[in-house]
């Protein structure tokens, strides 16, 4: 019986455990992350007015539904101690040495650092621990007051989806507001195609929200921020009763350098025995590298198909699989997006719908139910 370990339950640690409670039962299979639970990240814009424990699911009843242990600690390594794990087997925990036949690693990603290592202002962390609905009760608070001067920062697809949320809740509380988005790059959304600026541009323009491109987040203090305005070469320092930080995520705690089956490199050596998956894993091979839920869950099939595959003597798989698609939602009945090609975009209610579906096609999966066709 192999002892299997994955570190991190995100997109692509659970799709491995998944695969691998279904293809494998006579494996030893061991999680070890952080948190309590697994949060479906992809929902988070929604939690400003719902719960995060809406969108999270405890790996304690994850662990019972598909046969694994879970280990509630964090652990932490430096990319040159891999050859070290990869010779020891054993991993270092708090609490202990956990021993391995593989070991996988699907750390994720986390907030790009912004300027002298910011740590003010409310982030993608924040979400994840539920403050959400805290920021947006005090903004309920003071809705008698003066309008609330908002200022989120990030033009990607996680702050476009927090920008029109948080919009649509403002507008139904009728809490009074400004809202403005400030962003490094000169479109929105740059690694899309360029339908997704135009359209988003103009509901910035119909939903009257101030939007400065080419614009670089400073610093803030408790009611003001400061940006520079790269294109004319000047400091602006505005009013913000609210700054939200959403500048992108990196690979945490590093990307993981990997061969097209998934082993983890080092140098130019493989280490048969690691494996990355998910956010922090960038494979070598022609399959899709984004830090996206979609290349993570393929991500993480595909390295459980391969660990039981070399156990077993068969041959690998290489990672080939390539976007079918990408959606970002704009309010509760809006999105963007294309499916098939990049030119073949959707939009309004259509588009809506079917980020709508799938994201159930992602939670039947959490269920047990296997809705991710084809391979891998």
């Amino acid at each position: 019986m192999q002892k299997i370990v994955v570190v991190g339950g995100g997109y692509a640690g659970m799709a491995c455990l998944i695969e691998l409670a279904k293809k494998g039962r006579r494996h030893e299979l061991h999680l070890v992350d952080a948190e309590p639970g697994h949060c479906k990240v992809t929902h988070l814009h929604k939690t400003f007015t719902t719960p995060v424990e809406g969108y999270t699911v405890p790996f304690a009843q994850l662990a019972e539904k598909f046969g694994f242990r879970f280990h509630h600690q964090r652990v932490s390594f430096a990319a040159d101690e891999l050859p070290r794990l990869e010779n020891a087997r054993a991993l270092p925990l708090p609490q202990g040495t956990l021993d391995f036949d593989q070991l996988v690693i699907s750390t994720g990603a986390s907030a790009i650092p912004l300027r002298n290592g910011e740590k003010q202002g409310f982030g993608l962390g924040d979400l994840r621990r539920g403050r959400g609905v805290e920021v947006f009760n005090r903004l309920l608070e003071r809705s008698e007051e003066e309008p609330a001067q908002i200022t989120l920062v990030g033009g990607g697809a996680t702050g476009i989806q927090i920008l029109f949320e948080l919009k649509e809740q403002l507008r139904r509380k009728r809490i009074p507001h400004n809202l403005r988005l400030v962003d490094l790059n000169e479109r929105l959304v740059p690694d899309q195609p360029e339908g997704f600026h135009r359209y988003i541009g103009k509901k910035l323009q119909r939903e009257e929200i101030e939007y400065y491109p080419e614009t670089r987040y400073l610093d803030h203090a408790e009611q003001a921020i400061r940006v520079e305005d790269l294109r004319a070469g000047r400091i602006l320092s505005m009013n913000s009763h609210l700054t939200l930080l959403f500048p992108g995520v990196t690979p945490s705690p590093f990307a993981l350098e990997s061969n097209a089956y998934g082993q983890v490199l080092s140098g130019q050596t493989v280490l048969p025995s690691i494996f990355s998956a998910g956010d922090c894993a960038y494979f070598h091979s022609r399959g899709l590298n984004l830090l996206t839920a979609q290349a993570a869950v393929r991500k993480g099939r595909l390295v459980a198909r391969n660990i039981l595959n070399l156990a077993e003597g068969k041959n690998p798989y290489k990672y080939r699989y390539q976007e079918k698609g990408y959606l970002i939602s704009l309010g509760s009945v809006d999105a963007i997006g294309w499916l098939g090609l990049r030119c073949n975009l959707v939009k309004g209610f259509a588009a809506s719908f079917i980020k709508d579906a799938m994201e159930t096609q992602y939670d039947l999966f959490l269920d047990g139910v296997d809705t991710y066709l084809g391979f891998p």
